[in-house]
């Protein structure tokens, strides 16, 4: 007994250490060799270019290459989010010989994704200080297999819809500090590669001008990126609650209860009412609920019940339900 116990305590430990790994190798973009080599993303492995833009790598570490190096460089001035390096692509370009231009950053992931499992996916984005526009599109592409372009392709992925993504309208227009892009993303299977950038042609981006009194080079937008992360939920820690749409309390054991279900409830503040907007019934016990009576202990007729149902959970966040609930005699 005391063998298959051991068993299962290492199985869950071995369950909740995996789903704190963060898949994404060098997620701060630290890896360089030995003389601190530094410019295009690719010199920073397993990170790559997967199109025909040029992504760049800077990192504090450089001596002879100062116009990379980490807080100052041909961008401007940012101190990495973590560690000593950081990465960076290009996301528009307001100039007719360079229209559609796009740079994108590639990396394989330490494991598959895994099917139907959800991952928490986070990355941080500084709009770098030689940009002059701001734009909303940055997003995080799942695939499968390596998405590229010939090396003298610079268009836009646009075939392709990042599943994590900025949202539309909330322009990205932090220069001092990092801005955070995070989602949610349920694997649809054997996903083994994200590629981030901009994946919206001219047309379909947009853009608002920014005249902060900063260094400009470029009619451009860029952003530095760093610590990006794709992990494991551990999904008995997430929170939720969900309620039946009928119950039958007829004394039989079974379905006699409309109750909350869910993980991680810490309250339960619960209120029936009739369709005249009389209420019959409030219950506040986590473990408690309705029996089809009204609180002097009368039984309700079948039919159709409101409930207004507000839990607060573990981290104190909270959720209200609105709805109706059919008793069933």
């Amino acid at each position: 007994m005391k063998r298959y116990f051991f068993i299962l305590v290492l199985l869950i430990i071995f369950i909740n250490t995996k789903s704190q790994i963060n898949l994404v190798p060098d997620p701060g973009f630290e890896n360089h060799t030995s003389l601190c080599a530094v410019g295009t993303i690719d010199v920073t492995q397993p990170w790559q270019n997967p199109s025909g833009g040029s992504p760049n790598y800077f990192n504090s570490c450089t001596t002879l290459q100062p116009d990379y190096s980490v807080p100052m460089n041909i961008f401007g001035f940012q101190n990495a989010h973590s560690g000593t390096g950081y990465g960076f692509f290009g996301t528009y370009v307001n100039n007719s010989s360079w229209q559609n231009y796009r740079e994108y950053i590639q990396v394989k992931l330490i494991d598959s994704l895994i099917v139907n499992k959800k991952y928490a996916v986070k990355f941080y984005v500084s709009l770098a200080d030689s940009s002059n526009y701001a734009v909303d599109k940055v997003g995080m592409y799942f695939s499968n297999t390596v998405i590229s372009k010939s090396i003298y392709d610079y268009s836009p992925f646009s075939n392709y819809t990042p599943q994590i993504e900025n949202p539309t309208g909330n322009f990205i227009s932090n220069k001092i500090n990092w801005t955070e892009i995070s989602g949610i993303y349920q694997a649809t299977g054997g996903e083994q590669y994200i590629t981030i950038g901009n994946f919206y042609d001219d047309a379909n981006t947009d853009t608002i001008e920014l005249h902060d009194g900063s260094v400009t080079q470029l009619k451009e937008s860029g952003f530095y990126i760093d610590d990006v992360s794709v992990t494991l939920i551990n999904e008995d820690t997430l929170n939720s609650f969900t309620l039946p749409n009928a119950f039958t309390p007829n004394g039989d054991g079974k379905n006699d209860i409309f109750m909350v279900h869910g993980k991680n409830i810490k309250t339960v503040d619960g209120t029936i009412i009739n369709r005249w907007g009389q209420k019959l019934f409030k219950w506040s016990d986590v473990n408690g609920g309705w029996d089809g009576k009204t609180e002097q202990g009368n039984e309700v007729s079948a039919g159709a019940y409101f409930y207004i149902i507000t839990v607060t959970f573990n981290n104190e966040a909270i959720e209200t339900k609105k709805g109706c609930v059919e008793v069933i005699r």
